[in-house]
């Protein structure tokens, strides 16, 4: 019994151990998964900005809130910016940020938000472009829904920040639902390029 035992032993080829099948087959999807990730959700997410901003807001982190907010949002505060030109405005987003930050710290200093304020995003109303978006919520105070919003969003430089907020009313929903998105679009891009005689300057 004991020679048989060591003959076949022996037999066996001494090598690195294997990986079980099982493990192969998780990393092969782990992979897959990661690609599709990559490829299809790291994307601009609009309603990912509504929720940091309020977030933000919230927990009066005026810093992220102005991290989400656009420059064209901005500006209307700063008036030292509002002679600058969309592609000065762009390339000034690192100070603005901070001088909005600043701003809406001042605005709300006295201001007491109620307990267990949030907001919920209506996704079905969700509407994305190739330079803006649309976003529809709710603001939840101790999970009871008390008004409704909307945010129009401009896509700066691959990143959606809010272009606008404004109250809406349920008589407008349907309008909402059918809004096209592509006519918001053409008027970012008018906004978001140079005009002609500023590219030619610059070339």
């Amino acid at each position: 019994m004991s020679n048989s035992h060591e003959n076949h032993a022996a037999q066996v080829a001494v090598g690195p151990p294997r990986v079980p099948r099982f493990l192969l087959v998780v990393i092969v999807l782990l992979l897959a998964g990661m690609y599709s990730y990559a490829a299809f959700m790291d994307k601009p997410a609009p309603e990912k900005t509504v929720n940091n901003f309020y977030q933000g807001y919230f927990t009066k982190d005026y810093n992220a809130v102005a991290s989400n907010l656009s420059v064209f949002w901005s500006v209307r505060f700063l008036p030292e910016h509002q002679d600058q030109t969309p592609a000065e405005l762009l390339a000034a987003r690192s100070q603005i940020e901070k001088e909005i930050a600043t701003v809406i710290a001042e605005i709300e200093a006295d201001n007491e938000l109620p307990e267990g304020l949030e907001i919920k995003i209506l996704e079905e109303y969700t509407k994305i472009g190739t330079n803006s978006a649309l976003v529809v919520y709710d603001f939840l105070e101790q999970g009871q829904p008390t008004s409704r919003e909307a945010a129009l969003l401009i896509n700066e430089k691959g990143q959606f920040r809010i272009f606008n907020m404004s109250p809406l009313d349920d008589s407008l929903m349907e309008e909402v639902k059918n809004f096209a998105i592509e006519d918001l679009d053409e008027g970012f891009a008018t906004l978001l390029e140079p005009p002609a005689a500023e590219t030619e300057a610059g070339e």
